[in-house]
């Protein structure tokens, strides 16, 4: 039965699925099946990638480094979305409506900000852990120690949830409360943001770390790229050199082929958010105008960011892509492989 909003005519909300008053969707039964197979694999592929991320650093000793620390607290946050924000917000996209009440609504507002936004913060955190261990290595044990991982995980961490406690709080809405009840429906579950919030939220969550992490990345590329050719020249050299010598320089090697695939998962990031980020801060200055589908496919970008992260470890990554194949073939369970040599290691035919 089509209704309107009471106090805004032109918008149009219907009593859809027995009781909920919502947009009318525009999509057929057949474009929505094929939507909510297409989220499906989204999310089964976000938990499967980011569960054996979470696995193997656990797992394997070789991954259990400093840097993998950080991409563990990652890889939690990516899960969680897959999770917890994911497969609600597939139903709201496909159907158009809110199906899991105005409470659940806030908190799952607040899941949503609060992990994707600790996602980019991790992110941050191993853009400077890389910046130390490639730009200062001599100093990288003193500077980048148990103690200021735990540091970096509890401010990233803390932060985030003390962040996501404002859309809690509705002081994203503070101000333009009445055209959020008019342009809305009531089962809608829509997130609006106010100026000063959307652009605070912008530079804070996004640009800020963005830059920290462009001008981190920046300076490690130059010094990777003159480390790399050094460490081709010192491999030709290291073999006729001894054990110790070869042992050194393959230990460099894995670590710039770290870097590398945390600068490719660091510019993914870039892509995915960009959408996000233009909408959110331009929609408010825009009198709250936007296509909802541009809202929803700016918001998929972000948690696509998830399901993508550790398929970038996987393909660009030698030992996380070994150590998925020993979890994933079900070796692990047939014999000890915690010491293994992922980096060298050949039972995958790589």
């Amino acid at each position: 039965m089509p209704l309107h909003n009471e106090s805004f005519p032109s918008v149009l909300c219907v009593v859809t699925f027995a009781t909920f008053n919502c947009t009318p969707s525009q999509m057929t039964n057949v474009e929505r099946a094929l939507l909510m197979g297409a989220f499906t694999i989204a999310v089964a592929t976000t938990i499967t990638g980011n569960m054996l991320t979470i696995s193997s650093i656990l797992y394997f000793r070789q991954l259990q480094t400093r840097t993998n620390v950080l991409a563990l607290s990652l890889a939690l946050a990516d899960l969680l979305v897959g999770l917890l924000v994911m497969p609600f917000a597939s139903t709201r996209t496909a159907y158009g409506c809110w199906f899991y009440g105005r409470t659940f609504c806030k908190v799952h507002t607040w899941f949503d900000y609060t992990l994707c936004t600790s996602s980019i913060l991790n992110l941050m955190c191993i853009s400077l852990e890389r910046y130390v261990a490639i730009c200062d290595p001599l100093r990288y044990a003193r500077r980048v120690t148990g103690a200021t991982l735990v540091a970096m995980l509890v401010l990233c961490w803390s932060g985030v949830v003390a962040y996501g406690l404002a859309y809690l709080l509705e002081w994203n809405i503070a101000g333009i409360e009445d055209s959020v009840q008019q342009t809305t429906c009531p089962d809608n579950c829509p997130v609006f943001m106010n100026v000063q919030f959307a652009l605070t939220n912008t530079l804070c969550a996004y640009v800020t770390p963005m830059l920290l992490m462009l001008a981190a990345y920046a300076n490690v590329y130059a010094m990777a790229r003159a480390q790399a050719r050094k460490i081709s020249i010192a491999m030709l050299q290291a073999r006729s050199a001894d054990a110790a010598v070869r042992s050194r320089w393959s230990a460099m090697k894995r670590e710039h082929s770290a870097t590398k695939t945390l600068g490719i998962i660091m510019g993914a990031f870039v892509v995915f958010w960009v959408p996000f980020f233009v909408v959110a801060a331009s929609e408010p200055l825009l009198g709250y105008a936007s296509d909802p589908v541009v809202w929803e496919v700016a918001n998929w970008f972000t948690y696509i960011n998830s399901t993508m992260n550790p398929i970038l470890f996987a393909a660009f990554n030698r030992s996380f892509r070994n150590a998925f194949y020993l979890i994933v073939s079900g070796k692990i369970m047939r014999g000890s492989y915690r010491g293994t040599d992922l980096f060298g290691f050949n039972g995958s035919g790589k």
